[in-house]
């Protein structure tokens, strides 16, 4: 597909050609073209009387036009905006119409929008139709009617780049779990970042994470077929400094069966976006390796299957982190924060970044405390949890603190090692205790933990095809983007 930008004057109105006017509750529609807007007088009636989210088709001589309620002007925010713009593609692939054109001056917010139009466009014009025996409907054009067309170029590229990173990120999370093991989401990262030049990729194989010492990987991994894999990329976006900036920490289960203690029922279904985590950090390095961000960044994505068989860890093993802190197992379904704190005290030990995030579909206790609205946030940079909170306000991967203060490091102690990898009061505060669980791991090193499960598949009425969402990488993005100015707080 692809997404053009005109001013009204240029427009060229044709049958093939669907005019989509997105409009505000009780305001007539203005294009900017005297002509057209005759014609759209001429249906006043129609779009009057929609509801807000009602659309509706209507044909005319020359063409056809939608119309989409999108609510009251007083009450309009950025957000609202983009998801009238998801909705609007998502009602012209439904109609499998080809071309259209979206008038959106009367609606535009004073600020920088375009990017995020077009990222917004790209994820819902996105399916997952690689195993059907007929490909999803692929709509061919879309132009963006307005007037800011100076501004409107650069947002337009940088756009693309994220949105297009977005739905790598959800290819990769869409794939079944057979298709898409750690060997072989190694070879997709390497395949694909090795294209850009400014990126170096690394995969430890099962070998070499013995040597390592990770025995968070081992253990976890020990019950699969699948040997596990731990991926690196390199991104070195200042000319003379080689200090890493950021780590981006990405988890990578691939297929989550529970283990020992394994999935009972539908809870099974759709493990194999366990690796979500995973998807976001090298979809998020592949944008910003594109937009060549001023920055130096380190990704590790620990990639293994959590399977049951007679090799399986048990409940009640004691495993070795590769910091040397023995890790109780009460259970073996709480796996992918023992993967990351083998990934998360590496990069402490041999990296030592100014800020580490990791990205993981943790826990469904987060899914219980804040639906599937926001990502569940937690850090151990208290008084900057404002401006984080920002940073995902501003990419539209919004995020909400938690707790994760010292007192709960009582709830997950272990009788026999060093920490336990579930609490001591099952089933309440699970979200938080997998994130304390984490800190135990980071060394003091300032930190954000994004537990993504709330956002990881899309819900009803957001504009987006079933399956993955690609959460977390607009926000990785932003955060690369405004890291110079972040930094200052974290002294």
């Amino acid at each position: 597909m692809k997404i053009k930008l005109l001013a009204s004057t240029n427009l060229s109105v044709t049958k093939e050609k669907i005019l989509v006017f997105p409009f505000f509750s009780g305001e007539t529609i203005s294009s900017g073209n005297k002509e057209l807007d005759k014609k759209i007088s001429l249906f006043s009636d129609l779009y009057l009387k929609l509801d807000s989210g009602e659309f509706r088709i209507a044909f005319y001589d020359q063409g056809s036009f939608l119309f989409l309620n999108i609510g009251d002007r007083k009450n309009w925010k950025v957000k609202e905006f983009l998801l009238a713009i998801r909705k609007s593609v998502r009602i012209i692939k439904d109609n499998k119409i080809l071309n259209a054109s979206i008038f959106l001056d009367s609606l535009l917010p004073q600020e920088d929008i375009f990017s995020q139009i077009v990222e917004n466009i790209l994820l819902a014009e996105y399916d997952f139709s690689k195993y059907k025996k007929e490909s999803g409907f692929t709509i061919n054009n879309i132009e963006i009617i307005t007037s800011r067309l100076l501004e409107a170029q650069k947002g337009i590229k940088r756009g693309t780049v994220i949105g297009e990173s977005l739905n790598f990120a959800r290819d990769l999370s869409n794939t079944p779990g057979g298709e898409m093991t750690p060997s072989l989401l190694a070879t997709v990262a390497v395949k694909e970042l090795s294209k850009l030049k400014n990126l170096r990729t690394e995969v430890f194989n099962l070998k070499k994470i013995k040597e390592l010492k990770m025995g968070g990987i081992l253990g976890v991994s020990q019950g699969s077929a699948e040997e596990p894999k731990m991926i690196l990329v390199e991104y070195l976006g200042k000319k003379k400094d080689k200090k890493i900036d950021l780590a981006f920490i990405g988890k990578g289960l691939t297929f989550d069966s529970g283990g020992l203690n394994i999935k009972t029922g539908d809870s099974m279904l759709g493990m194999h976006m366990d690796m979500s985590g995973g998807a976001s950090v090298l979809a998020a390095i592949r944008a910003i390796a594109l937009l060549n961000l001023p920055i130096n960044i380190m990704c590790f994505i620990p990639a293994v299957e959590n399977m049951s068989s007679g090799n399986s860890y048990r409940p009640g093993d004691l495993l070795r982190a590769y910091n040397g802190k023995i890790i109780e197992v009460k259970n073996t379904d709480a796996e992918g924060r023992i993967i990351l704190a083998d990934a998360l005290s590496f990069a402490v030990k041999k990296y030592k970044p100014e800020l580490i995030i990791d990205v993981a579909t943790l826990t469904g206790a987060s899914v219980i405390a804040l639906g599937n609205r926001a990502i569940a946030m937690f850090t151990n940079k208290d008084e900057m949890e404002s401006d984080f909170r920002k940073i995902g306000d501003k990419s539209g991967d919004i995020v909400w603190p938690l707790p994760c203060w010292d007192e709960y490091q009582e709830e997950i102690a272990s009788s026999f090692g060093d920490v336990a990898n579930t609490g001591s009061n099952k089933g309440v505060g699970g979200a938080i205790l997998a994130a304390m669980f984490l800190k135990n791991f980071i060394d003091g090193h300032p930190w954000i933990h994004l537990d993504i499960a709330t956002t990881m598949t899309s819900i009803e009425n957001q504009g987006m095809a079933k399956g993955a969402t690609g959460t977390g990488v607009r926000y990785l993005i932003q955060f690369a983007q405004e890291f110079e100015e972040i930094k200052k707080g974290l002294k």
